[in-house]
């Protein structure tokens, strides 16, 4: 038994690698983005588009990845998935690199950008989340290591933002806005390279031969994904809109504005890592009353990001609302699960990850036109959107019966 439960924690970590990697190779980006897209000649909405296909492209796909690993098993997945992942972030760099340069410009590039970073992209870091949710749900004996599992697989994301935001930020400060784009391919391959020789999951007879597929309007998991689906709206929002806010409200150049983002991503992600890894295991609450109060909290924090000129409020709500967030997804991700057989959890992880992906679809274009408006607009309505979300969750029945 000891060197049985040894060999899955184990397996556990090597699946935790996996994910810090593939979305390392995206969180390099993040930081430098808004001041990259600028060099290259293209408008805001450019890559508010590019955005939005991906998460269109992930929101049509997670169902499907869920359902596919619990068919053929999650290496497979992991392995094609990070393949396809690295092929695209090559390809964008080499649009970035001929788009600076002026070599390729006008709809040309801004197509190449939107299929590259927006499509194919979409493809493949669709297949992650679903993947390892499925692993790891089915896995579990119990409410809390649910939410200890879950939560770990978000501090690996939010991990993948800290590390990621650090690197893009100095990449870019010592070798220009290129270095950190050319190096994004070569995380996804490495992490190829871990799962195919060190992830040794269960042998064929734990697969299904037919999982069964969860609807939408479920009411098992309805309430969940509504709640969640206004929090990353609002969430998917603030992080496109960042660069730009920060670059515009305190007048910086394209470098400071990356090493400036860089900062208050850190800050937003060890929050998140703190609260999902270390705070939110410890407490021993439920789903519900994780989801509640990380709304709250969020709040909060979102409420200090409106427009001003001051670095304080910036990075307090950077804190606060990393510390939300971190407390709500995993009571997001963990709740609806609960009521669900094994052979629907691939169904629900995508699901999952298809509702978090539709918001990533229609926040950053729409943000990013309403912020050509108005740059204060679209920070009021981020507020909005998670008090209603807030208010939700300590009315609807299921999120307050307990706890």
């Amino acid at each position: 038994m000891p060197s049985e439960t040894k060999k899955e924690g184990a397996q556990v970590r090597i699946v935790l690698m996996t994910v810090f990697l593939a979305y390392m190779g995206q969180m390099i980006l993040n930081p430098i983005i808004a001041p990259l897209s600028r060099e290259m000649g293209l408008e805001e909405w450019h890559i508010g588009a590019a955005i939005s296909l991906a998460a269109i492209t992930l929101a049509c796909l997670s169902q499907f990845w869920g359902r596919r690993s619990q068919i053929v098993g999650p290496k497979r997945i992991f392995i094609i998935s990070m393949c396809v992942g690295s092929l695209a972030l090559a390809s964008f760099a080499a649009l970035a690199w001929l788009g600076i340069r002026g070599i390729w410009v006008g709809p040309g590039l801004v197509t190449g950008v939107i299929l590259t970073r927006g499509l194919l992209y979409g493809s493949g870091i669709s297949a992650i989340f679903p993947t390892t949710q499925t692993y790891f749900v089915t896995h579990a004996n119990s409410e809390a290591q649910r939410v200890k599992l879950l939560g770990a697989s978000g501090a690996a994301q939010g991990l993948a933002t800290i590390v990621g935001g650090v690197v893009g930020g100095a990449l870019a400060a010592t070798g220009g806005l290129l270095l950190p784009v050319s190096v994004m391919p070569s995380l996804m391959i490495i992490g190829v390279l871990v799962v195919a020789f060190f992830f040794k999951p269960e042998s064929a007879q734990s697969r299904l031969d037919h999982p069964k597929k969860i609807v939408y309007r479920d009411p098992r998991a309805f309430p969940f994904l509504v709640a969640d689906f206004i929090l990353f709206l609002a969430f998917s929002s603030m992080q496109t809109l960042l660069g730009f806010a920060i670059q515009d409200r305190f007048g910086l150049n394209s470098s400071s504005t990356a090493g400036i983002t860089s900062a208050v991503m850190v800050v937003l992600s060890v929050s998140m890592v703190a609260m999902q890894g270390g705070i939110v295991p410890r407490l021993h609450w439920n789903s519900q009353r994780l989801l509640r109060n990380g709304l709250l909290l969020t709040t909060i924090g979102m409420a200090c990001l409106l427009p001003s000129s001051s670095y304080i409020l910036l990075f307090a709500g950077s804190i606060a609302g990393g510390l939300g967030i971190g407390m709500a997804i995993p009571g997001y991700n963990t709740g609806p699960t609960m009521a669900l057989s094994a052979d629907e959890q691939g169904s629900m992880a995508g699901l999952i990850n298809a509702n978090n992906g539709v918001t990533y679809a229609i926040a950053p274009i729409l943000s990013t036109s309403v912020y050509g408006w108005n740059t204060a607009a679209p920070f009021i309505a981020i507020i909005v959107l998670i008090a209603c979300a807030t208010a939700f969750s300590f009315l609807h029945p299921l999120l307050r019966n307990k706890g």
